[in-house]
């Protein structure tokens, strides 16, 4: 498995994605009486996504090109037919680092849709590979274990029958997953040796989240450390530290991030000058702004902004 060092990163454009909230959940469209999805799409190394994880479970299969996930601190590659293995908690990105084109298949499954299958046989102990992810885990599995293949053989098969609207589909549908799932059981069995690293990470990021909703309601006022670490009921020292190993990231770090797209959404959404979101999104002048605008996303506020209108066929103005 390949790593790539930080200090080697360049600058990327940093996507808003409205579906990603204050806390960095992604939401996807689920059918909620059967949750599942398989999508087949095109991904740029031009729009890196935000850090963010959710409530769903991601395999990935690249079907051309190569991808470099940020995993927490960790980045890791997956190349042409290797498969990419998340659960719910950690938080991760599609990297400025991928290839400039990439082609994947990826499948999308609440574990709800697993604990309720047809079969009663069906159980938490499927979920396993998802559940029981360390540090250390390893999330690509390489093409040469031929794994890759018969998983996106499987994930097409699903796509086949969706949208599920007959009993004989979501039979198969639950089929095919639960063949996938023994596939991953099966490869990730010297690795499933406890639950307690998905205690451990669940309840440090419990104690988060009443953070997270403050962020959203006051992001653009003055947030320091230590009203962060007081409102997480921890010391300053020790909410840095469990910051960072549930985000991957500082918290000022992180704040600027979730700011900065907080930017991006006015620029894109209002008429608002460029002192005014300055304002809305906490921080203290417009070229500061400008300053960390241009660090994340490669490009000045006037720039994203002209960039939006010509994409949407407008012309400036001025």
């Amino acid at each position: 498995m390949d790593t790539i060092k930080k200090s080697k990163a360049k600058r990327g454009f940093l996507v808003v994605d409205k579906q990603v909230t204050a806390d960095g959940v992604h939401l996807w469209p689920f059918d909620p009486e059967f949750p599942i999805d398989v999508v087949q799409h095109q991904l740029s190394a031009d729009r890196p996504f935000r850090m963010n994880h959710h409530d769903y479970f991601e395999l990935a299969c690249v079907d051309s090109g190569e991808l470099v996930w940020q995993i927490q601190e960790r980045f890791v590659t997956e190349k042409k037919g290797d498969l990419f293995v998340m659960g719910m908690l950690k938080y991760h990105r599609m990297t400025e680092h991928s290839g400039p084109k990439v082609r994947a298949t990826s499948l999308f499954f609440e574990p709800e849709l697993v604990r309720s299958c047809s079969v009663p046989a069906a159980h938490a102990g499927y979920l396993m590979p998802f559940l029981l992810q360390d540090r250390d885990f390893p999330h690509v599995i390489p093409c040469e274990t031929g794994i890759p293949s018969q998983v996106q053989d499987l994930m097409l098969k699903i796509k086949g029958e969706l949208p599920a609207s007959s009993d004989r589909g979501r039979l198969c549908i639950e089929t095919y997953l639960k063949m996938i799932l023994v596939l991953l059981l099966n490869y990730y069995e010297p690795y499933l040796t406890t639950a307690r690293t998905l205690d451990s990470r669940r309840k440090a990021a419990d104690r988060l989240k009443p953070l997270f909703e403050l962020l959203e309601r006051r992001y653009g006022g003055s947030i320091r450390l230590r009203d962060a670490a007081s409102t997480a009921g921890m010391s300053s020292s020790h909410f840095r530290r469990s910051f960072k190993e549930v985000t991957g990231q500082s918290f000022v770090t992180y704040l600027n991030h979730f700011r900065i797209a907080k930017a991006q959404e006015l620029l894109s959404s209002s008429e608002k000058s460029i002192a005014e979101i300055s304002l809305d999104v906490g921080f203290c002048d417009q070229s500061y702004l400008g300053l960390m605008f241009r660090r994340l996303t490669g490009m000045t506020p006037v720039q994203y902004r002209r960039h939006l209108q010509r994409a949407v066929g407008h012309e400036p103005s001025s």
